[in-house]
């Protein structure tokens, strides 16, 4: 513990974390971006080719990148000023994600507001997602695009809206959340007869009890049932 705590004071937070997914024998990460050690707005992003090239010296490969939700950039903003601010953002990080070799950029459903009517939010998401769809394929990236809970959003929180059939893109696809599943009270079985399995292409894969997001043992959900639900959908 104490070699740690001396690693961090003499090392940046972005070569911390390298060292240690390559102590761990981690090979592949989904990337968190819009912090310090990655830094990306709606203006543009930090030079891409030192950070690829400290991912290749670690024996890193990026499959995921997800830009971080804060200073209200959203899928679903109302605002005219603030909806193009987020297309900005989501762009860039489609081009961020790229340039780091991800195939995928993270998304949810984003948030409609609590006062107006649900389809408001679900209209403004969908044209969102149309736009970024094809960002994504002038960049070789896939968007997938996971649940929430109804505490979160009053859009895309339950498995039966049609937010994947209404922006209708090959670039966009889903993604299983465990979490927001369970509190719904659905099933990996319904998701994979919902959506087929070539439209799931990422999952948030942690035990809950529904909510939570715990290390497997801390909930409960039966991990060897889950592990097997997705292999015999072909995940």
């Amino acid at each position: 513990q104490k070699n740690k705590e001396e690693k961090m004071k003499t090392k940046d937070y972005w070569d911390y974390f390298l060292d240690c997914q390559q102590e761990l024998g981690v090979k592949c990460v989904d990337l968190l971006a819009a912090h310090q050690g990655l830094w990306l707005d709606d203006h543009g992003y930090q030079d891409p080719v030192p950070i690829k090239e400290k991912l290749d010296d670690h024996g890193l490969n990026v499959l995921i990148y997800t830009g971080k939700l804060f200073l209200g950039y959203q899928f679903a903003a109302k605002e005219p000023e603030l909806k193009e601010r987020c297309f900005r953002y989501f762009s860039n990080g489609i081009k961020f994600g790229h340039e780091l070799g991800a195939t995928i950029l993270e998304a949810n459903s984003g948030w409609g507001y609590w006062n107006e009517p649900e389809e408001e939010g679900f209209k403004r998401s969908v044209e969102m997602f149309q736009r970024l769809s094809e960002v994504a394929a002038e960049n070789d990236m896939m968007i997938a695009c996971e649940s929430l809970r109804p505490q979160e959003s009053l859009i895309g929180w339950r498995i039966d809206q049609a937010l994947f059939d209404e922006v209708n893109h090959p670039n966009f696809k889903v993604m299983i959340d465990l979490t927001a599943m369970s509190v719904a009270g659905e099933t990996i079985q319904q998701w994979f007869d919902t959506f087929g399995t070539e439209n799931i292409i990422h999952s948030h894969f942690q035990d809950c009890n529904p909510y939570g997001h715990f290390v497997w043992g801390d909930g409960n959900r039966n991990l060897k049932q889950d592990i097997l639900d997705m292999l015999n959908n072909g995940y």
